[in-house]
């Protein structure tokens, strides 16, 4: 199989170009994308192929994640954590976090909403926002060691993992005490985006690595190149592949996460680093801040 471009999504430009995470609701069939660029979070129709929506306004919209069970949208806005509901989209409520919210993982068993906060001036005196949900108030709020990258919640283990860009580290908070309790050194600079699959984490590094290691070993299980800075990270695990956005100069890399090895290069557009993929499909949407819009590439034999 290979990726092949097969259509492109225009989206209405803001003051300036730049997109920054996506989450996909699968049920509905909707990818909703933080536009930086324009304050806003844009939503797509994965049926039409279409933009579907422009929602309101949120300045300083960095981060979003989409939570299927509990059927909630989050997003990191400036200076707040936003959460809204999935079937019509209406904001349930809004509290404020620590500055310049970005990367967010969400503990579905307690409903606590992980906000991490690249700190004032960015990069110091970092943080991490533990929202509850019921009410909306800050549960509590935890130092991180540096500036912190994408993040994840661990069901199994009941632990979020967080990139830090320096020291290159994935810190592990246990959700149930709320403390961060170690941290797993990768082994190539600036931890980006990261993933979760089969006792696996994948960790992107700006040292352009794709560093695998064994989430209760700390183990490097491998360590593969990448061709320029990678930041977004997408799997599909009926399919077993792996997709890491470059943006410069604009690639998509494709890997096996059975066999741990690269299995093509696909070009897309310079300073193209968001991409979120939908498994109904089997296609990858990758975000083109020049092109203003979301170019589609489907999974084809």
């Amino acid at each position: 199989m290979s990726l092949a471009r097969v259509g492109f999504i225009a989206i209405p430009p803001g003051a300036k170009p730049g997109f920054d995470h996506a989450d996909v609701d699968r049920q509905r069939r909707r990818i909703y994308v933080a536009h930086t660029g324009a304050d806003r979070i844009e939503v797509l129709d994965c049926n039409a192929r279409s933009l579907r929506a422009l929602a309101p306004e949120l300045p300083g919209v960095a981060g979003v994640l989409v939570d299927e069970e509990q059927e909630l949208i989050f997003s990191s806005d400036r200076g707040a954590a936003s959460v809204f509901r999935c079937s019509d989209e209406q904001l349930l409520g809004q509290v404020e976090v620590g500055p310049h919210p970005n990367g967010l993982a969400y503990d579905l068993k307690r409903r606590r909403l992980y906000s991490f906060n690249l700190g004032e001036p960015l990069g110091e005196n970092c943080t991490a926002s533990v929202v509850e949900l019921d009410p909306m108030v800050v549960h509590a709020e935890l130092t991180l060691p540096g500036r912190p990258r994408w993040a994840l919640y661990d069901r199994e283990r009941d632990v979020v993992y967080a990139n830090i860009q320096q020291p290159a580290q994935i810190v592990v908070i246990d959700c149930e005490r709320t403390v961060i309790e170690r941290a797993l050194e990768v082994p190539s600079a600036g931890p980006h985006g990261l993933w979760l699959d089969s006792g696996r984490l994948f960790c992107a590094a700006d040292g352009g690595d794709l560093v695998v290691l064994e989430r209760d070993s700390d183990d490097v299980i491998a360590s593969l190149p990448l061709p320029g800075v990678p930041d977004v990270v997408m799997h599909d695990p009926e399919l077993e592949r792996l997709y890491v956005a470059i943006g410069e100069p604009g690639l998509i890399c494709s890997f096996d996460t059975n066999r741990l090895e690269q299995l093509e290069t696909v070009e897309t557009e310079q300073g193209a680093h968001t991409s979120c993929w939908d498994p109904i499909s089997q296609c990858l949407y990758v975000f083109c801040p020049a092109s203003g819009g979301a170019a589609i590439y489907e999974e084809r034999a």
